[in-house]
């Protein structure tokens, strides 16, 4: 007796996971090709710009050590500081009477005296960062970097919305999706892509935040003579500027790499689903 045609039967997937696979391998492909494109166009002048940033905030520390060795010796010799208060008074009181004869001058000579060395060796950082030049290179370079952030920003927010869509999408399915192995792993996927894409959309937030704040600062600084305050602002903030520019391009350069192997791993998936012929599949670990 002649037997009947062997039918081997598939293991029975959701309807819902080859479209929304399809929708997310598309689009990640999409996301990952602008992202890893224009960083690699990016990347050496963000570096330059890193670079100028650093030496300027070498700049920057070197000004406020010797500022601070100043003020420590001013405020640290006693007894010359007594002396000289009292040469100083002397200095003021011989100003003050000799006024009238010098027409004012002496009152220019008495206040120096009164108010002591220390306060005309230590002079505003920023002045000096202005006169130097080093204060318009930073908001020449700080424009610059935010023009070549900018657009990577929005690149990781376009993934970061792609992964949320496609969570949501799954949420939606679950009542046909939830024993189907291979879509928990790319969950899991797609979960790990979200987070560190977050991280650094955070930093890339941050540096722009941070620069369009010594940006800020410089422009009031131009207009009128800073602050105390402002002052240690502007300071602080080059010195975070430059810190943040490499973290920055640090965190860049690791989402090109992680979103090259998932781009290799989605790959892989996707042959297997156009290759598999029977049976169930298995995701690819990379």
């Amino acid at each position: 007796m002649a037997s009947g045609p062997i039918i081997i039967r598939r293991r029975r997937k959701s309807i819902g996971l080859p479209l929304m696979f399809s929708k997310l391998h598309d689009k990640v492909n999409t996301d990952v090709d602008s992202f890893t494109e224009l960083f690699d166009i990016s990347e050496p002048e963000m570096r330059r710009i890193v670079a100028d940033f650093q030496r300027i905030s070498e700049e920057v520390k070197t000004m406020q050590r010797d500022t601070d060795i100043v003020r420590k010796v001013g405020g640290g010799i006693g007894v010359v500081a007594g002396i000289a208060g009292i040469v100083g008074g002397i200095a003021g009181i011989v100003g003050v009477l000799a006024a009238p004869l010098t027409g004012g001058t002496s009152l220019l000579v008495a206040g120096a005296a009164v108010g002591g060395g220390v306060g005309v060796v230590v002079a505003n950082i920023s002045k000096k960062l202005k006169e130097n030049g080093s204060m318009k290179k930073v908001e020449e370079r700080g424009k610059d970097f935010m023009k070549l952030v900018e657009p990577l920003k929005e690149k990781l927010e376009g993934i970061q919305t792609t992964c949320k869509q496609f969570e949501e999408s799954v949420d939606g399915a679950e009542n046909t999706l939830k024993d189907v192995e291979e879509m928990k792993e790319i969950l899991r996927r797609v979960s790990e892509l979200r987070k560190k894409s977050r991280g650094a959309l955070d930093v890339a937030v941050s540096v722009l935040q941070n620069i369009n704040q010594v940006l800020v600062l410089i422009v009031a600084i131009f207009i009128v003579l800073p602050t105390p305050e402002q002052d240690k602002k502007l300071r602080e903030s080059i010195i975070q500027s430059a810190d943040q520019s490499q973290k920055v391009v640090d965190e860049f350069n690791g989402m090109k790499r992680v979103l090259e192997q998932w781009r290799l791993w989605l790959s892989q998936l996707s042959g297997l689903h156009t290759n598999q012929k029977v049976g169930g599949s298995s995701c690819p670990h990379v």
